[in-house]
């Protein structure tokens, strides 16, 4: 095997490592092999766990570790080390024992403590791993590597404002540590400090302005911080940086989305398209932009990738329906929110889009079945009853259309709607006196019903003058 062999010199480096590590091995399992007191020569005995160790070797390891304690049973060193192995094979309560024993022979023995910690912690045991890592703290209070195993605990915990307060503590000790900042950033995240987490990833940026990820971070910090200009400009230093990068391409598009930058956010998405052909993400918002620039066939282009690559998405073809209403072509918007509704029957808004539609292209019965269903998911919807009565006039079936509006009046009494509605059925059957009531009580809730009532019934003005004078205080 050669250096051609390998994707990249990284590779080479560690399988050379690996080699000089078996062959070191090798060479002490045969110095051991050959040597009746070989493990008085403590050094070579310790290389070699550390090499077992170092490789993942621990069964290979414990024999020579617990050979060492039959010599120096006193030795914290080796009762430690062994603790370390057992931990590794899984054996945790063996693992405890050996850290117990060895702090029986030295209680102020931090690496015992530490040890034991990072075991109760794998046990899921993380009271008992906080009480001793704190005990290995207290004895070596500057020690990073503790106070990264106490982070990890709390972490994991949940416990991210005590997470916080030691995190701190490491950047005391070394305020460069860039791996503290960044585990320091994702806490600031998670409870939702914005402004303290886009501090530190400012932090981070001085200490490396070329890592491509922290400039991201920032983008999604001042996002959030409603500093979308300022998001945009970091996502664009991390397209610099790194110009295939597509979460920051994703986050971007969909910014200058929210802004209004419609052909400056389909350039964007374009530009992800390009290194990623399969983002429906990208698909999706393309399509909404061209609806909302009246481009609705080349939408139609776009949501049927998005329906191509999942052809279950009852989304796409509920937007789908809006170009093909918007173009004329009802039979494919119905059939659109036909496969909408057998996919995700679960929606009422897609049903009474459906309703409206079949209502509007006088297909009542469908329109009435439609609704009916969107009541079943929303009972509490006032409009969908006032939308069934209008459906019940149109088949003729009056008294079900005056059930409807007063269902929709037990619902919201402070509705305008229905009102209006039963007032004008009573005008239609020419029971003024009954009408007033209801187009009063209409008028009342929303005056905007005046200019309605007097575009719709231009003949009964002089109704509504009276009305309205009856009215007045």
């Amino acid at each position: 095997m050669d250096y051609r062999d390998f994707e990249d010199r990284d590779d080479f480096e560690e399988f050379q490592e690996k080699e000089k590590i078996q062959s070191k091995i090798k060479k002490y399992e045969e110095f051991l092999k050959n040597n009746e007191g070989g493990y008085l020569n403590t050094e070579i005995v310790e290389e070699l766990i550390e090499l077992y160790l170092i490789s993942g070797q621990y069964e290979k390891a414990l024999p020579h570790v617990q050979k060492l304690i039959e010599f120096f049973p006193y030795s914290v060193d080796y009762w430690v080390k062994k603790g370390i192995i057992l931990n590794n094979m899984y054996e945790y309560e063996k693992a405890l024992l050996s850290f117990h024993k060895a702090l029986m022979l030295n209680p102020s023995e931090a690496d015992a403590w530490a040890n034991m910690a990072i075991t109760f912690e794998n046990m899921d045991k993380s009271e008992e791993a906080l009480e001793c890592i704190e005990r290995a703290i207290e004895i070596q209070p500057t020690n990073i590597d503790f106070l990264r195993i106490k982070t990890d605990i709390l972490e994991k915990s949940e416990k991210y404002p005590q997470t916080i307060n030691a995190l701190k503590e490491i950047l005391k000790l070394n305020p460069n540590d860039k791996d503290a900042l960044l585990k320091l950033a994702d806490c600031y995240e998670k409870i939702g400090d914005f402004e303290n987490l886009n501090e530190t990833l400012e932090t981070c940026l001085d200490l490396d302005p070329y890592d491509y990820n922290l400039w991201y971070k920032k983008g999604v910090a001042l996002a959030k911080l409603n500093q979308v200009i300022k998001a945009i400009e970091a996502f664009d230093m991390a397209l610099v940086i790194k110009e295939n990068f597509t979460p920051a391409l994703e986050r971007k598009a969909e910014l200058l989305f929210k802004i209004g930058r419609y052909i400056d956010s389909i350039e964007v998405f374009k530009q992800l398209l390009k290194y990623e052909p399969n983002s429906k993400t990208a698909l999706f918002y393309i399509g909404n932009i061209l609806i909302k620039l009246g481009q609705y066939r080349e939408a139609i282009k776009y949501l049927n990738q998005v329906i191509k690559l999942s052809p279950q998405d009852y989304l796409a073809y509920y937007i789908r329906w809006n170009c093909y209403e918007a173009i004329g072509s009802y039979k494919k918007a119905l059939a659109d929110y036909t496969i909408a509704v057998n996919y995700n029957p679960r929606i009422p808004d897609i049903w009474e889009a459906k309703a409206d539609l079949e209502y509007e292209t006088g297909k009542f019965s469908e329109a009435l079945s439609s609704y009916m269903m969107a009541i079943k998911l929303d009972q509490k919807n006032p409009r969908l009853w006032v939308s069934v009565g209008l459906v019940y006039e149109q088949l003729g079936r009056y008294q079900e259309a005056a059930q409807s509006y007063y269902n929709a009046i037990k619902i919201d009494p402070e509705y305008a709607d229905p009102y209006y509605q039963i007032g004008r059925l009573f005008l239609l059957a020419n029971m003024i006196d009954e009408a007033e009531k209801y187009f009063s009580k209409a008028f009342e809730i929303d005056n905007s019903k005046i200019e309605e009532f007097e575009n719709e019934f231009p003949k009964y003005k002089r109704y509504l003058k009276k009305w309205l004078k009856n009215k007045a205080p």
